[in-house]
């Protein structure tokens, strides 16, 4: 990949109090502002064949691809586009490799063979000999440990099938094919059937879209935008197959990914059914938000909202989620700080544990007492919030938000 260019950045500062290894560590290097002095400095090492300083090739790379930055930027810099594009470029020149966590995911991920796998490997994590060797793991500290920890994280329990097995077709309404994402698909099962439920009664018709594969996030964050191209390319042509008009996210990092196909396939030569894909790609609280809404009853569980960062940041979606969740009855607390990364960043809570640890005690101090559960809207958000809560000693659940609003609906009768 090119370089991104990153002129525009005056270095303000503006964008320091929305940067969480800026907020952890108060280090310039750390600082959006401070990470783009450092990549023109490592791509001019690039250019002569050179690493660049080992210093500033750690800081570039602590950068959680959270896209906080942007949204606040005067000048709307793509940091998040030009670190991974850094990455990609000094794996391709041999002086960086991919992460452990990545080439795992490579394993699991794209196909329903490798998700199925990666499922039974969260059930073997919950059985008392799986959850010993976590515990035996957790005492080895760098990767190793940090999996063990996220462990804690998992759902009780891990269904036995993908969530695309339980998913109820049909309707009336527009058509939307929903987009069944890999860690959702295989630990978090009920939420596309519940996904689903909602669309239907939004007032759209649920198809199905059986040839769609990861959609490359993990990868493009990684430094290896060869493996999500192929990935895109699959998507496009599978949910062209599929005739949706719209394609329906529950997983933030999977939908701003797939509604940046264009910058990652910007070499296709025919790049045109990749932009009528891109337009046809919306988080589900997008189209939930717009549907009828029968009146629900109030609820007496309290509520909180963590913004994931790729809904909040990459996607500009805030307010639709807290509709949801009063319109189905739940009380609402804020969160200070709501929109602060949780530490999780696709595989960042794996192969940078120290900083993703720090957040994510950061975030769990935010979160109020008084809530119940903590609604979001990506999987390594629910899993690295569900596990900081209960090293914490709280009885309060992470949920996506879907799941909650379904419930609701559940209860009053409307589905």
């Amino acid at each position: 990949m090119e370089q991104v260019d990153t002129s525009a950045c005056v270095h303000c500062g503006l964008c320091l109090p929305s940067c969480p290894t800026y907020l952890v560590t108060g280090d310039e290097s750390e600082s959006p502002r401070g990470r783009v002095v450092l990549l023109n400095q490592l791509w001019g090492a690039l250019a002569v064949g050179g690493p660049g300083d080992p210093g500033a090739a750690r800081a570039v790379d602590s950068c959680l691809d959270c896209r906080a930055c942007e949204e606040v930027c005067p000048a709307h810099v793509p940091v998040g586009h030009a670190v991974e594009a850094f990455r990609a470029r000094a794996v391709q020149a041999g002086h960086r490799r991919h992460p452990l966590a990545a080439r795992q995911a490579a394993r699991y991920f794209g196909t329903e063979r490798g998700l199925r796998r990666f499922q039974r490997l969260a059930q073997w994590a919950q059985r008392p000999a799986g959850r010993a060797v976590l515990r035996a793991s957790a005492r080895l500290g760098g990767t190793a440990g940090a999996t063990s920890h996220l462990g804690a994280g998992l759902p009780e329990p891990v269904g036995r099938r993908l969530g695309r097995e339980g998913v109820r077709f049909g309707g009336e309404g527009p058509s939307v094919a929903l987009f069944y994402g890999c860690v959702m698909d295989s630990v978090y099962q009920t939420t596309a059937a519940h996904a689903a439920d909602l669309l239907r009664l939004s007032g759209y018709r649920v198809i199905s879209a059986p040839q769609q594969v990861c959609c490359g996030a993990l990868h493009t964050h990684a430094g290896d935008p060869g493996q999500a191209q192929a990935w895109a390319r699959q998507n496009v042509a599978g949910f062209a197959a599929a005739g949706a008009e719209r394609v329906a996210v529950t997983a933030a990092g999977c939908g701003a990914a797939l509604k940046e196909y264009e910058h990652l396939l910007e070499d296709d030569l025919d790049r045109e059914p990749v932009r009528q894909f891109q337009q046809t790609v919306r988080d589900v609280a997008e189209l939930v938000a717009l549907g009828p809404r029968p009146p629900l009853p109030a609820r007496l569980q309290v509520a909180t909202v963590h913004d994931a960062c790729h809904l909040a940041h990459a996607q500009g979606i805030r307010q639709e989620v807290r509709d949801l969740l009063r319109w189905a009855g739940y009380q609402l607390l804020d969160m200070p700080d709501a929109d602060v990364c949780c530490g999780s960043a696709g595989l960042y809570n794996l192969t940078h544990p120290a900083m993703a640890s720090a957040l994510q005690r950061r975030k769990v101090k935010t979160i109020p007492e008084a809530a119940d559960v903590v609604a979001t809207s990506n999987p390594g958000c629910l899993l690295q919030i569900q596990a900081g809560l209960r090293y914490a000693g709280r009885t309060t659940s992470a949920v996506h938000w879907v799941d909650l609003v379904w419930q609701a609906a559940r209860d009053a009768g409307a589905l």
